[in-house]
């Protein structure tokens, strides 16, 4: 029925129940899973033509630009920001590919046997695609509810996004 499926997990309850739902198709059916796990590049900001457009509808009080000129900062200020910075992704990193391992286990234990876990960072519909579409899949399984629900009430939904851009079927799990 199908060759290759795909599941976008982000940890979620409804991302666990699609991942479960696909790694028990992949081993009935004997066929590859790839799981994807995306960090979202845009997670802590708003897009700026949203935030235009509260400011215009006068929904929120513009935010005052902050400009912070380190020409003048101590050398020891700007390396010890950059390592904090660095770090910070590094570990935000390194906890997104515990989580997609822990989903390869746990989809091991629903009986698929050839998977593949990957994380990356980006749009997460857009990078789910890739994914899918790198792998010869003919099937994404998400969520129909991630942890990104403020965004997906003012943007839409990832799984809808990922419907409309993905060329092989979708399946949304609640």
């Amino acid at each position: 029925m199908f060759k290759s499926i795909v599941v976008a997990f982000d940890a979620s309850l409804h991302s666990s129940k699609a991942l479960e739902i696909g790694a028990t198709l992949a081993g009935q059916q004997k066929i590859p899973l790839g799981i994807i796990y995306v960090i979202d590049a845009s997670h802590m900001r708003i897009p700026d033509e949203m935030r235009e457009m509260v400011e215009i509808e006068h929904i929120i009080e513009p935010m005052p630009s902050m400009r912070v000129n380190l020409e003048n900062a101590p050398e020891n200020m700007v390396s010890t920001m950059a390592r904090a910075s660095s770090d910070s992704e590094k570990a935000m990193f390194q906890y997104a590919d515990f989580l997609a391992q822990e989903a390869r286990a746990s989809a091991k234990n629903h009986g698929a046997e050839d998977v593949e876990a990957r994380t990356v960072v980006g749009d997460p519909a857009e990078e789910v695609v890739a994914f899918a579409r790198d792998r010869d899949a003919d099937l994404i399984i998400s969520g129909s509810r991630g942890f990104g629900r403020l965004k997906s009430l003012l943007l839409g939904s990832t799984s809808h996004k990922i419907a409309q851009l993905a060329e092989c079927s979708c399946l949304t799990v609640r």
